[in-house]
């Protein structure tokens, strides 16, 4: 009789939470993350925090996180995290959404549970100047506060503003380190040991620019890894002028980025300005620029930055290297990186530069692919103007840039011109007498192709055209004393050009294969697969110089319901530790989803399997990791994607695990789009949470639950999803 007087009572409750987000512990509940924020900085909430964000909130000022110690804020962390499906946390704020005020120890999570997914999204959708979507500074205010942000994490987001290349010089940036003003040179103290892993940013004038607190105050050990930065074309979502600028740093680390579409044809912006993929310390570049800002260790390593253009006159480099340092060798490192498709019609100082670099001693070039190709001032991009030339790497003009080395770079460049008579390309443009001192240029390839106006090298003396040009390599061997370049090539790198992955890796027959010299602080490859330490490949990719110890003789897939299993054999196995198995779900971004262990040495084939279970409705990607005894690896793809679809029926599942304490999760599939409610009672029929309350599409999901709050006992949790009603029961144990 009780379950069936609490079964109509639970048809009966209705109702919305109207509370976006629940903060542990405590048990708070508020319904903007700034209201969350403020209780924080009140001290109603202490210790290791956790911020559920259950719905979308619409932020009308900036969310301000004060360190933890300033007046009554005292926690130890604060988690902030997406539960029950993807969520957007918005504002339309003349400043930022998210400011992280000398706080240390965030997380900002887009992950739900360990799926590599990106299920929170930051936007600021205003378009005022010098705004931001999340921000990072030193103490709220205090001019004299040197208590910056330390310690943090930002991961898994899509972050985005309302500004977009359209929109003149206005500044705007998905994420900003400064002090007390939101601006790409407002220095911002200490703000140390941060890591933006893994986002999505777009539709903004800077990616990510952070700026550290100047000369004796350098910003230390930040990391920018993994993110994917601009649009998918010269459009509204593209970035208006910096992929990622970083200036008065020590020891950042740039590496396995994608910045794309920075900037535009004249047809796309209306104001010319330099465009940069990658700034470490300068955005700006003209002929014999020179070191502004204090940066020293700074390493741009496997990045792959495409698309950078300035129609209006101006620059468009794909990365600048442009650091002093008083007293020690800057020593920054610019490796692996592929760089193609930058174009500017730039008007004396200004040039188009694949590596542009104003270093002061000691940094190193190498193992870098350049590869521009295009017209520099096609029709309609103001043509007529004296446009000047194309370069693959050039060196600045700084009388205490010395021992520089560049070598094992691959630099195609073959732009021509309309409107130029002068040379339209340089593979490598250098000061005249350069002193190398302990540095040196070798075994780099520079090629031209059969333009007339290529250039394998030229020396500048000054800052002006013309520049003393070398239209051969065996010219170009002897332009300085001591010679450089004894073991360079000029040949066609033969690069594989396909249109999704792996650009300009070399093909078979290439002349980049083992004509390189071993670099002992460079061993492994943009894909980290290891590098020959005797005859490794010129540029960014390494061509099977060891080979590792697995034959695969097939790799398939299929799907069961929501999950997919994945089959594969080897024909041989030598020293075989194991497969990890990573999964796709956006190009060039991989999550470890489990591991299966290998075989050893055996010549017998073997057959493996594994089942990656409970995904949602989705197209995924896979490849397998092998791994050796040694440490030695290597990739093989999946050739197909495989496709999750929707159920067949409506479906409330058990929910796992149970008993539990505090979490579990509840899952439960949609065969139809539908408007969707899981809710949660107590043996009384109250209702104590909602956990799920929009309209979802069909597909599979799931909905983790944290019963910190509730007492134990047993618990009821329902769905309503068009016609379909079901109702379990939960233990909750502690």
């Amino acid at each position: 009789m009780f379950y069936s007087v609490l079964f109509i009572a639970l048809l009966s409750i209705t109702g919305v939470n109207a509370q976006n987000i629940n903060v542990n512990p405590g048990a708070g509940t508020y319904p903007t993350l700034k209201d969350a924020f403020d209780a924080i900085n009140a001290g109603t909430h202490t210790g290791a925090i956790t911020v559920d964000v259950v719905g979308n909130t619409v932020e009308t000022v900036t969310a301000v996180l004060n360190a933890s110690g300033s007046g009554s804020a005292n926690y130890t962390s604060v988690v902030i995290k997406p539960v029950g499906g993807a969520r957007t946390i918005q504002g339309n704020i003349a400043g930022a959404v998210i400011r992280l005020a000398g706080a240390d120890n965030v997380t900002i999570d887009g992950r739900i549970g360990l799926a590599n997914f990106r299920n929170l999204a930051i936007q600021n959708t205003g378009n005022a100047a010098s705004s931001a979507a999340i921000w990072l500074s030193h103490g709220a205010g205090a001019a004299t506060d040197s208590a910056g942000a330390q310690n943090n994490l930002i991961r898994n987001c899509t972050i985005t503003t309302g500004v977009s290349v359209g929109s003149g010089t206005t500044v705007s940036f998905c994420v900003v380190y400064s002090g007390t003003t939101i601006s790409s040179t407002n220095q911002g103290r200490n703000n140390n040991n941060n890591t933006i892993l893994n986002n999505i940013m777009f539709r903004a004038r800077y990616g990510v620019s952070i700026c550290g607190g100047g000369a004796t105050n350098l910003n230390q050990n930040n990391r920018i890894d993994s993110n994917i930065i601009g649009s998918n074309a010269y459009d509204g979502g593209a970035i208006g002028k910096t992929g990622i600028l970083v200036q008065f740093q020590n020891n950042c680390n740039i590496q396995y980025n994608t910045v794309k579409y920075i900037g535009g044809p004249s047809t796309n912006t209306t104001a010319g300005a330099d465009r940069v993929g990658i700034g470490v310390g300068s955005e700006s570049w003209s002929i014999g620029t020179s070191t502004t800002t204090t940066g020293t260790n700074n390493t741009v390593n496997g990045n792959i930055i495409s698309n950078i253009r300035d129609g209006r006159t101006f620059s468009a480099v794909g990365i600048i290297c442009a650091t002093t340092a008083s007293g020690p060798a800057t020593g920054n490192v610019i490796t692996n990186n592929v760089i193609y498709d930058v174009l500017s019609n730039g008007t004396s100082p200004d040039m188009t530069v694949g590596i542009a670099h104003a270093g002061n001693r000691g940094d190193l070039i190498a193992y870098n692919s350049i590869y521009m190709v295009g017209d520099l001032d096609p029709a309609g991009e103001f043509v007529g103007l004296t446009s000047r030339p194309a370069v693959g790497i050039e060196v600045g003009n700084t009388a205490g840039d010395t021992a520089l080395t560049i070598k094992n770079n691959s630099i195609y460049v073959d732009c021509t011109a309309d409107t130029m008579t002068i040379p339209t390309s340089y593979a490598i443009l250098m000061p005249t007498a350069y002193g190398w001192g302990s540095g040196g240029s070798n075994n780099n390839d520079y090629y031209v192709g059969s333009n007339p106006l290529g250039r394998v090298g030229g020396l500048r003396t000054g800052t002006t055209y013309p520049f003393t040009q070398f239209a051969t390599l065996a010219n170009w061997q002897t332009a300085f004393t001591p010679p450089q370049d004894a073991n360079s090539i000029s040949a066609d790198p033969l690069y594989s050009l396909p249109t999704t992955t792996y650009l300009l890796m070399p093909q078979a027959a290439s002349p980049l294969k083992l004509a390189a010299t071993p670099l002992a602080s460079v061993t492994r490859d943009i894909l980290n697969e290891i590098r020959s330490p005797f005859t490794p490949a010129i540029g960014a990719y390494e061509y099977d110089s060891i080979a590792l110890p697995v034959e695969l003789s097939s790799f398939s897939s299929s799907v069961n319901g929501r999950d997919v299993v994945l089959n594969w054999s080897t024909a041989t196995e030598l020293n075989n530790s194991g497969f990890d198995i990573e999964r796709s779900v956006s190009p060039g971004q991989w999550s470890k989803t489990g591991n299966v262990t290998g075989n050893g040495t055996t010549s017998s084939p073997v057959d493996y399997t594994y089942t990656d279970k409970n995904l949602a409705t989705g197209k995924y990607s896979y490849r397998l990791k092998q791994v050796d005894y040694n440490g030695n690896f290597e990739y093989f793809n999946l050739s197909n994607q495989v496709s999750v679809g929707v159920p067949d029926k409506f479906s409330l599942s058990q929910n796992y695990p149970n008993p539990f304490n505090p979490s579990t999760t509840i899952s439960f599939d949609i065969p139809v789009d539908s408007k969707v409610m899981v809710t949660l009672f107590d043996m009384s029929g109250r209702e104590v949470a909602n956990l799920v309350n929009e309209f979802k599409t069909a597909g599979y999901y799931s909905v983790s639950f944290n019963a910190s709050s509730l007492s134990s006992g047993a618990y009821f949790y329902r769905i309503d999803a068009g016609n379909f009603v079901d109702t379990k029961k939960m233990l909750l144990v502690k």
